[in-house]
């Protein structure tokens, strides 16, 4: 089998829906009326939309049953008897509702790429976004350093200038560190929308193995850009580590990403930060990373202190590693 996807459809939404989640492999997009025996016998996944299902079934010579074939099911037809008779019948071995089900996708499509992508999200409960922009800085230094050639999207207004942040901090990478950062900044005066954020994301996860991506989680939008993310990193200072703001963005997070970390960061690993995370515990985060720096977020100087930090980016780029996709490894 080729290493490709094939989405039978003839919605524009549903292509366009799949297409995100695609990233790191060739899609191909078939009308039920066009598909070729070839076409269902080469892809490495078959995904179908359910309603061209009657369709393929209805077809003068039936398909040959095949492995990994996905049924793509609107939320609001999950229930119908007729979706597992459709199944059976196509020989689905896996029901994906779409946007929810994104996750489940994304781990499908993720067997089948030779060179599996990785988009990350990092979400700052404060209201400045000033710890995220550091700490979308700190993973974007470090991937560089570790030989990665990034894709970054800033698409939150901060008080901390993230194209300065990454040009004028001195980092020494390693000799071996050949790495690159390719960042888009969204424009101040005319945020982007969702969608636009979106088609972004896509393009710049289309160009690079791991994409960082800032978002702001007290946008309406965010929550629907999070569907299919491999991964949401949540930055906090130790003192609002379980505050209702960041157990919302955590909370919220959960039920869109597969992996959600809480970054917390504070002046004492063995006093505030410890005492933060054994609260994060109490409150059921699901995985959390910890750093200790000159200054706490929101105090002066923290800025500098966190990005001239090299152990501060390795703890944060062990994240990412940690949660990578691999080849034939599920998420």
């Amino acid at each position: 089998m080729s290493h490709f996807v094939l989405l039978i459809t003839d919605l524009t939404a549903v292509h366009n829906e799949i297409a995100c989640h695609a990233r790191s492999v060739r899609l191909v997009t078939r009308e039920p009326h066009q598909l070729t025996r070839h076409d269902w016998d080469s892809a490495a996944l078959v995904l179908v939309d359910a309603q061209t299902a009657p369709i393929l079934r209805a077809r003068p010579e039936p398909l040959p049953h095949r492995d990994a074939v996905t049924l793509l099911v609107d939320p609001e037809d999950q229930a119908e008897s007729d979706m597992y008779r459709h199944a059976l019948d196509l020989g689905a071995s896996h029901l994906v509702t779409v946007p929810d089900g994104a996750s489940a996708l994304r781990t499908q499509i993720s067997m089948v790429a030779e060179s599996p992508r990785m988009v990350v999200a990092i979400l700052d409960p404060a209201p400045t976004g000033e710890t995220g922009t550091i700490t979308t800085a700190c993973l974007a230094l470090a991937g560089a350093a570790a030989g990665e050639h990034l894709s970054l999207l800033d698409a939150r207004r901060s008080g901390v200038d993230l194209h300065e942040a990454l040009t004028s901090t001195r980092f020494d990478p390693p000799a071996t560190g050949r790495g690159s950062v390719h960042a888009l900044f969204a424009p101040d005066e005319r945020p982007p929308s969702g969608e636009a954020i979106r088609q972004m994301m896509t393009d710049l996860a289309n160009q690079h193995a791991v994409t960082l991506v800032h978002l702001d989680p007290h946008q309406p939008h965010t929550r629907a850009l999070l569907d299919g993310l491999d991964l949401v990193i949540v930055p906090v200072s130790s003192r609002t580590a379980t505050g209702p703001t960041a157990r919302d963005v955590v909370s919220a997070a959960r039920r869109h990403t597969p992996h959600v970390q809480v970054h917390i960061t504070g002046t004492d690993p063995h006093g505030d930060v410890a005492e933060a995370i054994a609260a994060g515990a109490g409150a059921g985060y699901p995985s959390m990373s910890a750093s200790a720096r000159g200054a706490a977020s929101g105090e002066s100087g923290h800025g500098s202190a966190a990005l001239a930090g090299g152990s501060h980016h390795r703890r944060l780029w062990e994240v990412i590693a940690r949660h990578r996709p691999g080849i034939g490894r599920t998420t």
